[in-house]
Parts: C-alpha cells; structure tokens; sequence
C-alpha cells in the first residue's frame, strides 16, 4: 500500500540526496541546457554537484539575464537560493588579461572545497588553478582533533589508523594540479596534530619526534602526491 505524504523525506536518509539530485537535474540542468543556453548571445555552460552549482558565461548581459531569471525558475519550485552564497565576478581568460569589467568582485571563488582563480603556468600561460579552501581546511583539521580525543582511550594503532585513512583519503581529492602547497602543508599539519594527541595520552611526554617518524614510517602513513594531473606538471615534496 503507497500512502502519499507531504512531509517529504528525513534529512540524512539514504534516498533524500538521490530525490534532490532527480528534483534539481529537472529545474535546473534541463531547464538550463534546453532553454536558457538557446536564449544567450554568447556560450554558457553550467556545473553542478548536488545544490552547488556554478554558471558560467561568456558575455557579462548573460550573466545578469541569469540572475533575474534563476530566482524565479526557483519560486515555481517553493526553492530559492541562498544570498550569502551568491555572487557574480569576472572570471577567466579574459580577466587574467585586463582589469576592465562593470563587475566589481574578487579573483577567486569558492566551490566544492577549492579556491578557483587564473593564474600562470611555468610556459606563462594562462591556466585555471585551484587551491584547498582555507575554512574547509580549518574546518577538517578541527575534526580530527575532536576525533582523535575520543580515540585515545582505544590506543596508538587506533589513533594512527585513524590518520592514515584520512590522509590517504584527503589526498584522493585534494591532490590535483596546482595544490601541492595545499596537500604539504595539510600533511604537516596532520603529523604535528596527530603527534602532539599521542603524547597527550598521559601526563608524561612518552614519545620523542624521532620515535614518532619511525613509527608513521612502519604505518606508512600517506605521502604528500598529486593524484590527478591536470597540466602534465611533475611534483615532488621537498
């Protein structure tokens, strides 16, 4: 037996994010590529991960049409968009190369834990790069602070455990072209945090740095790497 409600489904369920990426795909992924692109004087693309999304346009009136005209595609919808996460800058090729445009807004934006911006290759061209976004950054390290706590009654192998799979996992995402400043000093961070946690296991101070590096040595805890290759640049930590 179906029985129809309008309470819709818990947040944190197992099929709430799959409903909401169905629902938004029709409002906003169709209605963009099928009717608004037609309606732009120049090229328009749009990228989306779940509710966040970014919209991108050649020409600076296609920008500010797409304003208009999102809110109200929205309200059809009973959703609207959230103020202190909207914003349009100039961005892109053209912005690398001059300062001009009606537009006035930062370099750089924020999208699914990186921070975007144009900047240089080593051949001096223009390229798009992405760094880890500093709050999200802050943010992990202070989860891990919190988790470790809880993991010292379980013991060292627990704590450091803990650790390696989420570096190991840290870096399956953030480990892309442009980032190795971000991965390192993420990295760092980790092993002074994990072993400033270990020696708060007792009053005593029971474990010298060097004993600290041979043991993340026989965990093999994760070395600071690119994952994915965007450029065909070659890293290697110093």
């Amino acid at each position: 037996m179906v029985q129809t409600s309008e309470e819709g489904t818990p947040q944190g369920g197992l099929v709430s994010p799959v409903l909401s990426n169905v629902y938004l795909h029709y409002v906003l992924d169709l209605w963009f590529e099928r009717w608004l692109v037609k309606r732009c004087r120049g090229r328009a693309y749009f990228v989306r991960y779940c509710d966040d999304f970014v919209a991108l346009f050649e020409r600076e009136e296609d920008a500010r049409w797409f304003l208009e005209e999102l809110p109200k595609r929205l309200a059809k919808f009973c959703l609207e968009i959230e103020p202190s996460k909207t914003q349009m800058l100039p961005f892109g090729m053209a912005r690398g190369r001059s300062k001009a445009s009606s537009v006035s807004s930062p370099r750089t934006f924020n999208f699914l834990g990186f921070t975007h911006y144009i900047g240089r290759s080593r051949r001096g061209r223009l390229i798009l790069c992405r760094q880890t976004e500093r709050e999200r950054m802050k943010r992990k390290l202070k989860e891990v602070k919190q988790r470790l706590k809880v993991l010292r009654i379980h013991g060292t192998n627990a704590m450091v455990d803990y650790v390696v799979r989420h570096l190991r996992g840290h870096l399956q995402y953030y480990g892309v072209s442009g980032n190795s400043r971000g991965i390192v000093r993420y990295w760092w961070l980790m092993r002074r945090v994990l072993f400033k946690w270990l020696n708060r296991r007792s009053q005593k101070r029971s474990l010298t740095w060097e004993k600290y590096v041979r043991l993340l040595a026989a965990r093999k805890l994760p070395e600071p790497r690119l994952v994915h290759r965007l450029y065909g640049v070659a890293f290697r930590p110093t």
